[in-house]
């Protein structure tokens, strides 16, 4: 198990300095192999392609660390995604341009979507709705992170999560302000 992992560590790291360099859709297995010594039998052993080596590298480095944090504040794993994100920001930056199948845009929602679900679960519980609601957060949130990332102005963690934080309270705020005066229409 121990070999397994740093071999897959070895993979990621030399994915990591290639997509440092090149745009993903450059990268061959073939140069991922050579910068870390190996064949191409062990990659093929430990992954599919080398999109899947990105989420790989997305699930060890970020998903497997907020486990303790699932319960707690929606806030806080969006500012922590959003630290993640900027520390390895050419990297992520590169990863977000692919689209379609197997990119990493597609598994970002796999992964946020029951972690948003589970977010809203006690508003949307009885809605039929609640898959809808969960998608269209996930994606909102992947365009945010990704436009965020992509914009040459460097904007700190920090301030980007305070701006969301406005924006959602903003909008709740005009929401509940027009229900109130449509009751009092009627």
């Amino acid at each position: 198990m121990a070999d397994s992992y740093i071999t897959k560590r070895a993979l990621a790291e030399a994915m990591k300095e290639l997509m440092l360099k090149h745009p993903m859709e450059k990268i061959k297995i073939r140069d991922i192999v050579e910068l870390c010594n190996m064949t191409r039998q062990s990659f093929y052993y430990h992954f599919k392609d080398k999109y899947d080596l990105v989420n790989w590298i997305f699930y060890t480095e970020f998903v497997e660390n907020i486990q303790n944090i699932l319960g707690k504040s929606g806030w806080i794993l969006i500012e922590k995604m959003c630290i993640y994100f900027y520390e390895n920001k050419e990297f992520y930056v590169n990863a977000l341009k692919v689209r379609g199948q197997n990119s990493f845009s597609e598994y970002f929602n796999e992964v946020m979507h029951p972690i948003i679900y589970t977010q809203f679960e006690d508003i949307f519980k009885d809605d039929k709705n609640s898959e809808f609601y969960a998608t269209f957060f996930s994606d909102a949130i992947r365009v945010a992170i990704t436009r965020w990332l992509q914009e040459e102005i460097k904007m700190k963690p920090d301030e980007f999560v305070r701006l969301i934080k406005m924006a959602v309270k903003g909008l709740a705020y005009k929401l509940i302000n027009d229900i109130e005066k449509e009751k009092a229409e009627h």
